[in-house]
């Protein structure tokens, strides 16, 4: 484990990093429910192969394209941690409350409420 913090119910989680390909920011944000993390909307710059076509709103919002009303539930938030990528990871609008570099290189991270 390398954090652990309260949050409120309802708590916005934001997950964002550099896209590898684009190299521009992708955010996904979550609505912590209790149990489970609830992704109510995603952000970035760039639409090509592999993005969301089918589920929520989109809308382009100050040269971003912003899909809302996703509401998919997640149990856990995993990735593949990359220094190289500029990771970041905000709790109610504060991206201070974990400190991104001290995450391994190229490892597996889950972020999950308990």
């Amino acid at each position: 484990m390398y954090a652990e913090l309260r949050i409120e119910l309802g708590s916005i989680i934001t997950h964002s990093w550099l896209h590898s390909i684009e190299l521009s920011r992708w955010t996904d944000i979550y609505r912590f429910d209790g149990d489970r993390l609830m992704l109510t909307s995603t952000e970035f710059e760039e639409y090509g192969a592999g993005m969301p076509l089918d589920e929520g709103d989109l809308t382009f919002q100050d040269g971003k394209i912003v899909i809302e009303n996703i509401d998919r539930p997640f149990e856990a938030i995993g990735w593949i941690h990359s220094h190289r990528v500029d990771y970041r990871i905000g709790i109610d609008g504060d991206t201070s409350l974990i400190d991104i570099d001290e995450l391994p290189d190229r490892e597996p991270i889950e972020l999950r409420p308990r």
